[in-house]
């Protein structure tokens, strides 16, 4: 049985007879949307019955249900439900809509997997909140392939996307930020509530200090930012940070002495809780703001060392806003880190922390931060992430670097239980460093640790060891094969053309993992290439130069069988500029290179 998340109890007996299951009727008690669900799954009447104080649905010859109550277990648990298989049939029961939901969400699978063994299954999720974070800083899927991702990520009992539209967002009150790819009012509108019918929460996140280059970009905008000068504070005349000068750049922060952007911030998420009507929570970012006092206003009006005054004055005029708009404001934790607790004191206490740790080793760190926040008195959800920036190397550039995501994942799941969080969400950034920053490796590569997530979080006590083998036989349908998703490169490439082949489902997500596999082989190749090109130039022996020649000839060979089928994948579910700008970010530099020589 490979169940993903793994059912807490789960009782297994003897073989069932094959029967007809076709021919059997459907009971249920549900009514509205549930209704309406089961009957689109079953493509058959249902008939209702009342005789239950429980949902429930029922697959049998005729209606028969026994039970009387729900297990003692169960009477509190609103997400839990029962599942009973034996020679009379099927019944799935939970304390409410929701449960019985995602008692069917395990039902489908087991379904999918022929399962032929009488089983009962008592389970329950152990975080309320389990979170996925749709971010589309790089490039947006189309709206059908949300519409898909939605679907899968109730069938692993996911509850909460947090969602970080930036210009992908309809705004309609303030102009000229929306870009021309964004979904338009009504496909927002359409995927909130397919969302919400399979009980998901869609939470927005809008930036309000940081991360805003996507508006400071735009001339009428660049005003309101706060870095004035991109002076080094060095004695050289240049940084040591990879990514240049000041933190991130003169476009990323919104200046917190400008009446004007306070003007927008708060018409921004006026508009967030118009569009997002069912969330009861906004979240505004803040995090990462690293250049405050920078300009001249605000140095005068807080002084050099009034970064955390100003921080405060900013986070709790905006949080002000989301309540007044009747929403709880959510925002990261990272800018509190070395708050006092005098600080914390001036905190707005209807703020949630959102924490987030990503790395190896942040597990301690953790339990410090948490300890922390909880001792102010402030409720706090964790931050895990299924994909980051791993750093520079050319490694992850297009794979998550899966050791250390299930490690991060598994901190997590841990922090969760011992501080009883309001739960857990998991990342996916699709772009380092940065909204105007190259695209990551694209959404797609990132199913393995997004579904170990929904693993650990839904139970706790999950067996990780087991983790890859219940993954590949449940989400692709493959048996037999092991070790897809290392850390060794080449070895992955080899098994993931043995899941593109092979697959029963999701042939496309192996397709995905084949080649963005290939793909960083390229990219180490490339980088090993170039080193050498120099020889070309500088006198080398010609038999010297002639090697150089076959690694950049076989380079230019790798390109060209890589660069269609990557162009091929992305086009399916992103649009002609997104695909082209992914493409170009992998290829267009070594194009240059080769055409110049």
């Amino acid at each position: 049985m490979n169940i993903i998340p793994r059912p807490k109890n789960i009782t297994e007996g003897q073989t069932l007879q094959k029967g007809k299951s076709s021919e059997k009727k459907i009971y249920t008690n549900a009514d509205g949307f549930m209704l309406e669900y089961v009957t689109g799954l079953f493509s058959r009447d249902i008939l209702q019955e009342e005789a239950a104080p429980f949902f429930f649905l029922q697959i049998s010859d005729g209606f028969s249900l026994e039970m009387e109550h729900l297990p003692e277990i169960l009477q509190d648990k609103e997400e839990g439900y029962l599942l009973k298989a034996d020679a009379k049939g099927i019944v799935i029961a939970a304390r409410s809509g929701k449960g019985l939901f995602y008692g069917i969400q395990t039902f489908l699978q087991l379904k999918e997997q022929g399962w032929e063994r009488e089983l009962e299954i008592i389970d329950w999720p152990d975080n309320d909140i389990r979170g996925y974070h749709f971010e589309s800083r790089f490039g947006i899927p189309k709206f059908e392939r949300i519409i898909e991702i939605i679907e899968e990520l109730c069938k692993y009992k996911f509850n909460t996307i947090l969602m970080e539209l930036e210009d992908k967002f309809p705004y309609e009150e303030v102009k000229g930020i929306t870009s021309a790819n964004a979904l338009n009012k009504e496909q927002l509108k359409e995927i909130i509530r397919y969302a919400n019918d399979r009980y998901i929460e869609i939470i927005p996140l809008q930036q309000t200090l940081g991360h805003v280059e996507y508006i400071l970009k735009k001339d009428d905008y660049y005003p309101m930012r706060e870095v004035r000068s991109g002076a080094v504070n060095s004695e050289l005349p240049f940084s040591f940070n990879p990514i240049g000068n000041l933190s991130f750049n003169d476009i990323d922060e919104f200046c917190p002495s400008n009446e004007e952007a306070y003007k927008l911030i708060e018409k921004m998420c006026r508009e967030m809780a118009e569009k997002y009507h069912s969330s009861k929570y906004i979240h505004i970012g803040c995090d990462e703001a690293w250049n405050l006092i920078n300009c001249e206003l605000c140095k005068a009006r807080y002084g050099e060392q009034g970064f955390h005054k100003v921080f405060l004055e900013h986070t709790n005029r905006v949080a002000r806003v989301i309540t007044s708009l009747n929403k709880t404001p959510v925002i990261w934790d990272d800018m509190l880190r070395g708050f006092s607790e005098e600080e914390f004191e001036l905190l707005d206490k209807n703020i949630v922390i959102m924490c987030w740790l990503y790395y190896n080793g942040d597990l301690e760190r953790g339990i410090s931060l948490l300890t922390k926040y909880r001792e102010a008195g402030f409720r706090v959800m964790g931050a895990s992430s299924a994909k980051c920036c791993e750093g520079m190397s050319s490694d992850y550039l297009d794979m998550p670097n899966i050791k250390d995501r299930l490690i991060n994942i598994n901190d997590w799941s841990e922090l969760s239980a011992k501080f009883d969080l309001m739960g857990v969400l998991t990342t996916v950034w699709s772009n380092y460093t940065g909204t105007i920053a190259p695209p990551h490796p694209f959404f797609d590569t990132i199913w393995y640790p997004l579904l170990y997530s929904a693993d650990k979080y839904w139970n706790t006590a999950s067996d990780s060891q087991e983790f890859e083998k219940r993954f590949l036989e449940n989400f692709f349908g493959v048996e037999g094969v092991e070790n897809c998703f290392g850390n060794e490169i080449e070895e992955i490439y080899e098994k993931t053309s043995f899941l593109t082949e092979n697959c029963k489902r999701n042939k496309y997500i192996a397709e995905v993992y084949k080649f963005t596999s290939l793909l960083s082989i390229y990219r180490q190749k490339s980088m090993a290439t170039y080193r050498e090109m120099y020889k070309l130039y500088d006198g080398t022996p010609e038999r010297e130069k002639a090697i150089v020649v076959r690694k950049v000839k076989e380079l230019e060979t790798m390109r060209e069988y890589l660069k269609p089928e990557i162009s091929r994948l992305l086009s399916i579910n992103f649009n002609e500029a997104d695909t082209k700008e992914f493409v170009n970010s992998r290829f267009l530099m070594d194009e240059m290179v080769i055409r110049v020589n």
